[in-house]
């Protein structure tokens, strides 16, 4: 039986290439079904990155944020016709909406859609460490960003939040995929 997954990406470049490196990796290695999702900055950004047309032949169908609830995913996340909602990368605005209960986007709204079904989310915010840091810009250039305090407090709150497990790198997936595979088998 082959496992879905839902795959949020929002308007964060930073680890863009690394998160599809992932996202192929499940599917080719381990055939997880995966649907992608775009908010509408992320829809922006991976075009920006020109990543668009990559995306679509490696995925076939993926869907651009329309409105909170369009395409509509919230429903058969909340009833568990995915195994679990994955974001990554996710950006320091969602993360301070998804902290703060506020579900007007798809991506926000499918979060507290799929946490009140009781299916698993997990989450890797690109603002984790206080600070600059380097990464990797639309052309490849290198830019240094710098994260504020009242991410890491958001990322914090997101660590405490019920259902919701933040990861530290988009990678970090695979071993939770496979745990899965493993338990959609017996």
């Amino acid at each position: 039986m082959t496992v879905k997954i839902a795959w949020a990406i929002t308007g964060a470049g930073d680890y863009l290439l690394d998160t599809l490196n992932v996202m192929r990796e499940l599917k080719q290695e381990l055939d997880v079904s995966v649907t992608v999702l775009l908010s509408e900055n992320g829809e922006f950004v991976v075009k920006w990155y020109r990543l668009w047309d990559q995306l679509n032949a490696d995925f076939g169908e993926v869907s651009a944020e329309r409105g909170a609830n369009v395409p509509f995913v919230a429903g058969p996340l909340q009833l568990g016709h995915y195994a679990f909602l994955y974001i990554s990368p996710a950006t320091s605005n969602t993360v301070a909406k998804i902290a703060y209960g506020i579900a007007d986007s798809l991506v926000t709204n499918c979060v507290a859609q799929t946490i009140k079904g009781g299916t698993p989310v997990y989450i890797y915010p690109v603002d984790q460490v206080l600070g600059s840091q380097d990464t990797q810009g639309p052309k490849g250039q290198r830019i240094s960003i710098s994260t504020r305090p009242v991410d890491i407090e958001n990322v914090e709150r997101l660590r405490a939040m019920p259902g919701i497990e933040v990861l530290g790198h988009p990678g970090e997936i695979t071993p939770i995929t496979r745990a899965t595979l493993d338990l959609e088998g017996q």
